[in-house]
């Protein structure tokens, strides 16, 4: 798995598309920060409640989130929220974040969860008005496509026997799996519809195909899981995918 980008910008310095609704630090205290990885887990996430059925990884072509807003949120007040304003674009497929995602500072008690906004994107303008592009073939090789302005946040909470570090040791790595958003069975059933040029295409939307559209919007979020990365390589390693490193599970929901 290719590495994933990471900021060295502290929130809270002046940066282009970055700021924390944070109070700050007392003069004379150091700050804790944090960097946060988002990266694509080509495994199957740990204790899955169905079969563990994927997408098979040369299948996928395409995967890509847009977030206007990353918000962590603070364990004591949501005035130690930290926020992460901009346009991020998450390619899960080529394993980029453009631009690349600042670190943010760590308040003492701690963050209880990341809210991640979908947003329309401006740039480039093959992806804008969309927040999400996700494509690949099926076994048939008809080709699969979502390219809509899907509305939604991302919600990341602990375990319920984790309690998130707030030493800033190591980062976060927070792993999605599209290959897990749609399984092979849903898509040997479903319709597609033959276009000149390019064979048969599975256009997914709300109105063509709503239940494989709402399956995504559930699995995007409810199959992603946080880590903290012990050597700090921005991959997910076995060590790191149970036990004391595994500490967030993404909810079911983004509505």
């Amino acid at each position: 798995m290719k590495r994933m980008h990471s900021c060295l910008l502290l929130l809270g310095l002046a940066a282009v598309g970055c700021n924390s609704t944070g109070v700050g630090n007392p003069p004379g205290v150091d700050t804790v920060s944090l960097p946060l990885i988002i990266a694509s887990d080509p495994e199957v996430e740990p204790e899955p409640t169905d079969s563990g059925e994927q997408l098979d990884a040369s299948n996928l072509r395409h995967a890509v989130l847009v977030f206007g807003e990353l918000r962590f949120i603070a364990c004591d007040t949501p005035d130690n929220d930290a926020v992460i304003d901009g346009e991020y674009a998450v390619d899960l497929a080529q394993n980029t974040v453009e631009p690349p995602l600042p670190r943010v500072a760590l308040p003492a008690a701690g963050f209880c969860g990341i809210d991640a906004t979908l947003a329309p994107a401006t740039t480039p303008p093959s992806l804008a008005g969309r927040s999400m592009f996700f494509s690949g073939l099926r076994t048939d090789g008809a080709l699969f496509l979502m390219f809509a302005d899907m509305p939604g946040t991302l919600r990341m909470r602990p375990r319920l026997d984790r309690v998130w570090p707030t030493d800033g040791k190591h980062g976060w790595l927070w792993a999605l799996r599209p290959r897990r958003w749609l399984l092979p069975s849903e898509l040997d059933t479903a319709d597609s519809t033959p276009l000149d040029g390019i064979g048969n295409v599975i256009a997914i939307d709300v109105n063509r195909h709503p239940i494989l559209y709402q399956a995504i919007r559930a699995r995007v979020a409810r199959r992603s899981t946080l880590h903290i990365d012990l050597n700090d390589n921005e991959q997910l390693d076995p060590n790191e995918r149970t036990g004391s490193a595994y500490i967030g599970q993404g909810l079911d929901t983004i509505d």
